[in-house]
């Protein structure tokens, strides 16, 4: 089939795969690949798919796909000059929107040095820092920009067509943020399917979800960042990520939520060491030392549960040493 054609068969398109004879698609799209030794179940295995001025779109399902004797194998070519088109068009498009914010950004670093809020030295800090970002976030957007041209109109599914919708209207981070919320939950839903794999998977997939949610924090990206912190939440019981989840939550004005979230890993905190991580990540919050009455009150709460957790967890490692 042609991407983005209605379904439009494709001719004269060459099928290599290992342990069959190539074969060639008809005018009605068809081909058929004869296995002399596999048996049904065995993995398929493609070589290659040619068609001149073609590049295969589809090949991740592909890649999944195992032998049977009856099963439909369907296949999805595009124009590389409409790949390529679309790549450069939507890179374009995430590029002039990014280049804006980070000369805004500039511009406001500019105006707060000049006002004498910024020392020198801070205010080249903070363009090294923009500098930098604007590096990752155009390799992202690279990325990014060919995944999208490579999506097939013709079957899209819901969120897939909505990230697209987003794109037309020029809005490539929105486009990027919710196709990453939906493979992210995509994968994250068949791991937790069996917890077994999950908790071995899951810790392949959340440097990716921390890396993600550093680079949404430095640019602002308060949904980005609220959408992907739950997912870390979700994803791992170690204690480092949580607690800059939770210290961003602190710092972007979710005071009591932060709060909460803390109570809760003082709860899990099962050593001395992971309580005083606790411990600290609070002190790095309560640099401020105005807060409303209701926040005093919770954070004197939660003090006295920090100091409880830690002399219970004292305890029982001392218990440890004896019985040792």
């Amino acid at each position: 089939m042609e991407m983005n054609s209605g379904n439009r068969p494709l001719a004269g398109v060459e099928i290599r795969a290992t342990g069959a004879a190539s074969s060639d698609s008809d005018q009605e799209g068809q081909f058929v690949l004869s296995f002399v030794s596999s048996l049904p179940g065995d993995p398929l295995l493609l070589d290659g798919v040619y068609k001149k001025g073609f590049e295969m779109v589809n090949r991740e399902k592909v890649d999944n796909w195992n032998l049977s004797s009856d099963a439909v194998l369907k296949i999805v070519l595009g124009r590389t000059e409409m790949i390529d088109a679309l790549r450069k068009k939507y890179y374009q498009i995430g590029v002039s929107a990014s280049e804006r914010e980070y000369h805004a950004a500039l511009v406001e670093l500019e105006t707060r040095r000049k006002l004498q809020r910024l020392t020198d030295e801070e205010y080249v800090r903070r363009v090294d820092s923009l500098s930098q970002v604007q590096v990752t976030l155009k390799r992202r957007l690279e990325v990014y920009a060919m995944r999208f041209a490579r999506l097939n109109r013709d079957e899209l599914e819901r969120t897939e067509q909505q990230a697209l919708e987003l794109l037309d209207k020029g809005d490539m981070e929105g486009a990027i943020r919710l196709y990453e919320s939906m493979h992210t939950d995509s994968v994250l839903a068949q791991r937790v399917a069996g917890r077994q794999a999950a908790d071995a998977d899951v810790q392949l997939l959340l440097p990716s979800l921390v890396h993600s949610f550093e680079l949404m924090r430095q640019t602002g990206d308060v949904a980005g960042c609220d959408s992907v912190a739950r997912l870390i939440l979700e994803a791992t019981r170690e204690m480092a990520p949580r607690l800059t989840v939770t210290e961003w939550m602190w710092n972007s004005g979710k005071k009591e939520s932060a709060i909460d979230r803390y109570g809760l890993l003082v709860k899990e905190a099962q050593t001395v060491a992971e309580v005083e991580q606790i411990e600290v990540s609070l002190q790095r919050c309560r640099q401020d030392v105005k807060w409303p009455k209701k926040i005093k009150e919770k954070l004197k709460l939660l003090e006295e549960r920090i100091l409880a957790r830690r002399n219970w967890a004292r305890i029982k490692e001392n218990s440890w040493k004896n019985e040792k």
